[in-house]
């Protein structure tokens, strides 16, 4: 599969790792260890004790965003340094900071930075009250507003992932209390998502919020990969549309779906998953299009 055909796509944050991350990719442990290294000298001396099994992190929602974070990148310049580039990239949620590493618009240790300046940024807003946020599989876009609007629910959609599948993001009571109520209507599935923040929602920008601050001092390139917004399917060019984008990013809805077939529409046939996990592989099974999706633990290389 040619670069020309190929778009790299960064996940968000895992909430569990698979038995054997490094499977099939022969030496890339050694970008991994360099990567948590740096970012255990940059910004959390814990990182370095990082183990797969034995020291996840998983319960501590920044640590998990670094890792996820350090993963993808290490994965972006292992695949650079064995010839495999691509037309595209994409960052699904706060895999924004991944896919902007891998188009060289930010440097590795800037990336952390924003992560972590994002994060605060967010609390800081978000401390009145408690978020969270959920899953709904098997209903369409109405049917889901419209169980927000008869709950009155203090909820909002985040994401569309396909036709029938959606990321909601608010008030944690209400959040539960709409899933059950899916559920009820006949939902195939609901999930509460083990986070704090309502990523991708008006929570995050109350009135007199501001979180340029986290953009202070960071050096911004033109992307030498062309880079998707996931918000309105546009292709990112010049230094304040990227930088617009890390800010919007945190409080606008996100459309996945529409963004996966808009690369196809682009020429691309094959997506690969540059992260720990494959969720958005096993969500392409569900998007039209002949695109051929692949996580790392699809790749045999050596």
């Amino acid at each position: 599969m040619s670069e020309k055909s190929l778009a790299f796509v960064f996940p968000a944050f895992a909430n569990e790792y698979p038995d054997d991350p490094f499977h099939h990719l022969t030496g890339f442990a050694k970008y991994f260890e360099k990567c948590l290294q740096q970012a255990a000298e940059l910004v959390s001396p814990d990182l370095a004790e990082f183990n797969f099994k034995t020291r996840t992190f998983l319960d501590d929602e920044l640590k998990t965003q670094f890792i996820t974070y350090i993963f993808s990148c290490a994965l972006s310049s292992y695949f650079k340094d064995r010839g495999i580039s691509s037309a595209y990239s994409a960052g699904y949620s706060m895999g924004i900071y991944a896919a902007f590493f891998h188009s060289d618009i930010v440097s590795f240790q800037n990336g952390l930075k924003l992560i972590y300046r994002a994060y605060k940024s967010i609390r800081t807003v978000t401390s009145n009250a408690k978020f969270s946020m959920g899953t709904v599989i098997g209903l369409s876009r109405d049917d889901v507003l419209g169980i927000i609007e008869q709950t009155g629910s203090h909820v909002e959609i985040t994401n569309q992932n396909n036709v029938c599948s959606f990321v909601l993001g608010g008030i944690e009571e209400d959040i539960r209390k709409l899933l059950d109520f899916a559920k009820s209507e006949g939902a195939l599935s609901t999930n509460v998502i083990p986070v704090s923040g309502p990523y991708h929602t008006s929570y995050i920008n109350p009135p007199g919020a501001d979180h340029q601050m986290i953009m202070r001092g960071i050096q911004f390139n033109n992307p030498a990969v062309p880079v998707v917004s996931l918000i309105d399917q546009k292709i990112l060019k010049g230094e304040q549309s990227l930088r617009d984008e890390i800010i919007r990013n945190l409080y606008t809805p996100m459309n996945w779906f529409k963004t996966q077939l808009y690369i196809q529409h682009l020429g691309v046939s094959g997506f690969i998953e540059c992260g720990i996990g494959k969720g958005l592989t096993k969500n392409a099974k569900f998007i039209e299009g002949d695109a051929v999706f692949l996580s790392p633990s699809n790749l045999f290389l050596s």
